[in-house]
């Protein structure tokens, strides 16, 4: 029954998150401890150990951060604050946090931009950004050694989309209906063939319910074996300020 499926998902949440949370813990915790001791003298080392804490760091925060907002989003307190901001900014500025972890983990994002600027929009830039993250993280853990991911921002018919595009698995047909199902993921149905891929399973339920606050909407266009693109469109008549 659809009970028994959502008890067992919550079960797998429970222990999911418990790994996630104690991998980066532990790293931070080895890495920090080394440094504190003396233990690492190569100035190279140290900076390698650096940025390791960092990558972890960020990955902790974003874990926490998912689990925070869908308390919020299950108890009905998450709040969006919404303000007239530049959508190329809030995209650039959000590429960013990921240039430590390009270099570890070697891929690439590419971030293709309209000929000419954007209007100002009025959303949630902290918001938004979590959602491109979201988008991006589930882009890495699931594009294997081809990790060549594109980050796209134009305008089409009165919308301004997003479009984050990789080049790993794909997702099966019968899989796209779920994978915005809060505690799903990807390959639950036995659709999709992946190795073991840890995630929360909350990511994309948090994406979905962003750019349902900003009147939006979110959708996917996967083949197995080539790839997804996740786009989000967002309303230009409705946020748009002159």
């Amino acid at each position: 029954t659809h009970e028994i499926k959502l008890s067992q998902m919550k079960t797998d949440f429970v222990s999911n998150v418990s790994h996630e949370l104690r991998t980066p813990l532990s790293s931070i915790r080895v890495f920090g401890e080394f440094m504190r001791l003396g233990w690492v003298k190569d100035s190279s080392k140290v900076r390698e150990y650096g940025e390791y804490i960092e990558t972890e760091s960020r990955r902790l925060t974003q874990l926490i951060d998912n689990i925070l907002d869908f308390s919020r989003i299950s108890s009905g307190h998450k709040l969006y604050q919404m303000e007239c901001v530049s959508i190329e900014n809030v995209i650039q500025t959000t590429l960013k946090t990921f240039e430590v972890l390009q270099k570890q983990k070697n891929f690439n994002i590419s971030l293709e931009l309209p000929a000419k600027n954007l209007p100002s929009m009025q959303i949630d830039p902290n918001a938004i950004a979590q959602a491109l993250v979201n988008l991006i993280d589930n882009a890495i853990k699931y594009s294997g050694e081809n990790k060549t991911i594109t980050v796209q921002l134009a305008m089409i018919y009165g919308y301004v989309t997003i479009g984050v595009t990789d080049s790993g698995i794909g997702i099966s047909r019968c899989e796209q209906a779920k994978i915005f199902d809060k505690f799903y993921r990807v390959g639950a149905s036995g659709c999709t063939h992946i190795h073991d891929v840890k995630g929360s399973g909350l990511g994309l339920s948090i994406v979905k319910h962003i750019v349902d606050a900003h009147q939006g909407r979110v959708t996917i266009e996967s083949t197995p074996g080539k790839g997804s693109k996740f786009i989000i469109h967002l309303p230009l008549t409705n946020w748009a300020v002159s």
